[in-house]
């Protein structure tokens, strides 16, 4: 019998720089459908999890409005930071201690089922602690001081684009978090600094993270052509 998996979305965030005046996950992207529920219900279609779950404020007065495929948890536990999100959920979502968590951006609404396959297949590694969907880099990186200058050019066929889904043991990833001394951006950055043995496997250029008001158009225009085609990728 195969293992469970989880998912769990934080979505406490306010989104400042996308400049609308409340926080992106809720900004209608397809069919009067919000950015959270595309995200949510693309990823709950695809059938790969057997229990959900979302990460809001305390005090979010948007989510009460979704409407979501299937059975999500909504956990009102959110931190001022993601890694603060993902920490809380964790805890307050009662999971066996080595179950498979993944974890993906509520900003990501156009994550494809291959890839999230890929991701699943490569759990069957020996020897990895976890694994995150990542691309390789290609334009030239410049590692740039304070001042705005460059200092050197990094060698970029060593480097990655990190993604979501990013998928580890719960225990591991509390542990992880809890003793994360510095911001961490995404849950394999914490890993890492406990010396995880973490799995690339290959990400989608459609897999955008919205971030700026132009990154509307390009995920609308993505999910308009999913759509007509009746796919989820």
């Amino acid at each position: 019998m195969s293992e469970k998996r989880y998912l769990l979305i934080p979505a406490a965030g306010v989104g400042e720089r996308m400049k609308i005046g409340y926080p992106k996950q809720y900004f209608p992207i397809a069919s009067g459908k919000t950015m959270l529920e595309v995200t949510v219900n693309r990823l709950s279609e695809m059938g790969f999890f057997d229990q959900i779950a979302v990460v809001v404020s305390e005090q979010d007065s948007y989510i009460d409005q979704c409407r979501f495929a299937g059975d999500v948890l909504v956990l009102r536990c959110g931190g001022q930071t993601r890694a603060q999100s993902v920490l809380n959920g964790l805890k307050a979502w009662a999971l066996p201690y080595n179950a498979w968590v993944f974890v993906h951006d509520a900003a990501r609404p156009c994550v494809e089922k291959d890839s999230v396959e890929r991701l699943i297949d490569a759990l069957e590694a020996p020897e990895i602690d976890g694994a995150i969907l990542a691309l390789p880099v290609t334009d030239t990186l410049k590692w740039v001081n304070s001042e705005g200058i460059v200092e050197r050019t990094i060698d970029r066929s060593h480097c990655c684009r990190a993604q979501t889904p990013q998928v580890f043991r719960r225990g591991a990833l509390i542990a992880a978090l809890e003793s994360a001394r510095e911001a961490v951006t995404d849950e394999a950055s914490a890993m890492e600094m406990q010396g995880a043995r973490v799995k690339i496997v290959e990400g989608s250029a459609a897999n955008i993270k919205v971030t700026y008001g132009d990154d509307i158009e390009t995920v609308k225009n993505f999910l308009n052509a999913q759509n007509s085609k009746g796919q989820i990728k």
